[in-house]
């Protein structure tokens, strides 16, 4: 019952150390965590979200070509060839004729005609003559001398505004397609009139309550709204209704006719034949582009033949982006293309704190630098990849804050845990370098005057003589033990002033501790007659580090102090060194009667030592009584298997060939 509460007890120490290690080294990690969802909480990690969100969108793999979109861009060879800019209204006016002989379910017009006059009579024509056609318009700027108005004549129905918002960084990742002007009236974009055109051919309904932050729905499907904390979003503005762009994947998403080939009849009638048809500016030099990081390719690098998969700062033409819009919303409500959609807030940063709980265990768990970044590098990638395949499927998962939470959690964890258990070893060695010099010297000498006392009468001058050594040795120890953790020299501290240093070749200093060990004034060393000197150059090609070698020294000083201490009559000791082809042996023999006390034989610090060391080398330590009389102190460890090893035991090289040859 004892040993229970006692295996009881020990455990819970354990348990308790273990949580207070924790404790002191989990800490910093967490603050760590907390303070990078305090800086996203401020919107001070929005640039970097935006742009990992924007390589991750240029990274996903290609989609088909949306073939219900096709783009009249007017570039400069058509204004060159028109021979005028702006385009003639009569020009215009051909071009639709053209366009809607060829049936398109809806055409867009993203150029400017707000002047009436006799000039554009024929495109007045045009835009009465044909209801698909729809005008563009710029509604949303509070001064109204910003605005453009519609083409004159049109319904609200047939007109659509092409105001744009941008994002701070000045790149392009929303799409406002609704929302109420200054004076308070509701308006929708280009690309939603085109969209809802297009599907009321299909029999889909389009729904919108009075205000622009109502839900908008085409049939039972839904449109994702944006909200001023969407993603790597932080306190936007998201008046009117938003949603976040979710370019097609494709270098070439979208058919692009010219103005020329229109003109020329120069097009397949199948490719405008029920589709969108969107006309806008791809000339350069007419500045209606804008810049995105979030697509593979633009017309824009197209036309100046460059590649520009992998650049930061893309112009893309606003007829583009109307293109992709109206795509976003036909693709997600005909083939359940998702629309991009976001997590709320509780769960964004639940994500975060529990990568850098992940992070935080890595750090906790494994010791090594080398595995501790090699794990943070590997689970850094899976992340990439989740939020990767999450983007493929719609879904903007939180990355940069997460990745950071991890991996500075993660190595602020490992470096407080390091140095943490680095102290508390730290102090483990220095009280077992204590007790290893007071066992090594001063008690043994302690053992040897409590025995004096206790076994016969001591002159005083002896006992004095006994006492003053065993000052000195106390005396001596702080000394040692001071320079030992300031120099942080490999040594071992014996008796006296006597301080043997690690590096020393192990026979050599074997030796020396056996020798420094018999000149002790112990009782059983009186009596022994025969000392044959020990032979340890079998032990010349042992590779132990300094912390075994310290140990062999300690088991061998520890050994022979036991014969001085304890044995009786003793008149040989013998200290024999072999080396086998598989195992080394150490055996300290005497023919001594034993005179063991019930201390002894449980097994004092010296036998937890030896059977200490016996584990780090993976051998073994025994004590047995030698025939017919005395004690036999063994200690006994395996060779290690390396080939060049065993060629030096066997013999030279030749005397190894002649051995195989025969």
């Amino acid at each position: 019952m004892k040993f229970a509460l006692s295996t009881k007890n020990n455990l819970w120490k354990k348990v308790h150390k273990e949580l207070k290690l924790w404790r002191e080294v989990v800490l910093p990690g967490f603050s760590v965590v907390g303070l990078i969802i305090l800086v996203r909480s401020i919107g001070l990690l929005q640039s970097q979200e935006w742009l990992a969100f924007d390589q991750l969108l240029r990274l996903r793999p290609n989609e088909a070509v949306d073939s219900r979109v096709v783009i009249v861009g007017i570039d400069e060879d058509d204004i060159n060839y028109v021979g005028r800019f702006p385009i003639p209204d009569k020009e215009i006016a051909k071009m639709l004729s053209i366009l809607n002989s060829y049936k398109p379910r809806v055409i867009g017009l993203d150029l400017f005609k707000d002047k009436g006059n006799s000039a554009d009579a024929e495109l007045a024509s045009v835009w009465r003559e044909n209801p698909n056609l729809i005008g563009v318009e710029v509604a949303l700027n509070q001064k109204q001398s910003f605005n453009v108005k519609p083409p004159p004549g049109l319904v609200p129905e047939r007109i659509g505004f092409a105001d744009i918002i941008v994002d701070p960084d000045g790149k392009l990742r929303r799409s406002l397609i609704a929302s109420k002007t200054h004076t308070g009236e509701l308006k929708y974009s280009l690309s939603l009139r085109l969209a809802q055109f297009y599907l009321r051919e299909q029999g889909i309904k389009f729904t919108h309550g009075s205000r622009s932050r109502d839900p908008i729905k085409f049939g039972s499907s839904r449109l994702v709204r944006f909200l001023p904390n969407s993603g790597g979003y932080v306190g936007t503005d998201a008046n009117g209704f938003q949603v976040l762009l979710n370019f097609r994947s494709h270098p070439q998403p979208f058919r692009t006719i010219s103005l020329r080939d229109v003109l020329n009849y120069k097009i397949d009638p199948n490719w405008i034949r029920d589709r969108v048809v969107i006309i806008g500016m791809t000339a350069p030099s007419v500045k209606d582009s804008f810049i995105t990081s979030a697509v593979k390719n633009t017309l824009y690098s197209t036309a100046l033949d460059i590649d520009q998969s992998s650049d930061q700062y893309q112009w893309i033409y606003g007829v583009e982006v109307h293109a992709h819009t109206t795509s976003q919303i036909i693709s997600h409500i005909l083939d359940r293309r998702p629309v991009l959609k976001v997590w709320s807030e509780f769960w964004e940063y639940l994500w975060i704190l529990a990568w850098g709980l992940l992070g935080i265990i890595v750090g906790l768990i494994l010791q090594s630098p080398a595995k501790t970044l090699l794990s943070l590098g590997l689970t850094s990638i899976a992340l990439v990849g989740i939020c990767y395949f999450g983007l493929v499927l719609g879904w903007w998962i939180p990355l940069v804050p997460t990745l950071l939470a991890l991996t500075s959690a993660g190595l602020t964890t490992f470096f407080f845990d390091r140095d943490l258990r680095a102290l508390l070893e730290q102090r483990s060695l220095t009280l077992k370098r204590s007790f290893e010099a007071i066992h090594n010297g001063p008690l043994q000498s302690l053992a040897v005057i409590l025995r004096s006392l206790g076994e016969e009468k001591i002159e005083p001058e002896e006992l004095r003589s006994q006492l003053e050594q065993l000052n000195r040795e106390l005396r001596t120890i702080p000394e040692y033990l001071s320079q030992e953790m300031l120099s942080r020299n490999d040594s071992v501290y014996l008796d006296g002033n006597e301080v043997l240093d690690l590096q020393t070749p192990i026979a050599e200093m074997l030796y020396y501790v056996y020798d420094i060990t018999l000149r002790r004034n112990f009782q059983g060393f009186m009596t022994i007659q025969s000392f044959i000197p020990p032979n340890f150059e079998p032990l010349e090609e042992c590779n132990l580090n300094a912390n075994q070698k310290r140990g062999l020294y300690l088991f061998l000083q520890e050994a022979l102090c036991n014969v001085g201490k304890h044995s009786q009559g003793a008149t040989r000791l013998d200290v024999i060194c072999t080396r086998s082809s598989k195992e080394y042996c150490l055996q300290i023999i005497d023919n001594g009667f034993a005179n063991i006390s019930k201390n002894y034989q449980r097994g004092g610090q010296g036998t937890e030592q030896a059977q200490e060391l016996a584990r780090q080398l993976r051998g073994k330590f025994r004590r047995f009584p030698h025939s017919p009389q005395g004690t036999v102190c063994e200690l006994t460890w395996p060779i290690e298997n390396i080939w060049w090893q065993r060629v030096l035991y066997l013999g030279n090289w030749k005397s190894l060939v002649n051995k195989v040859s025969n």
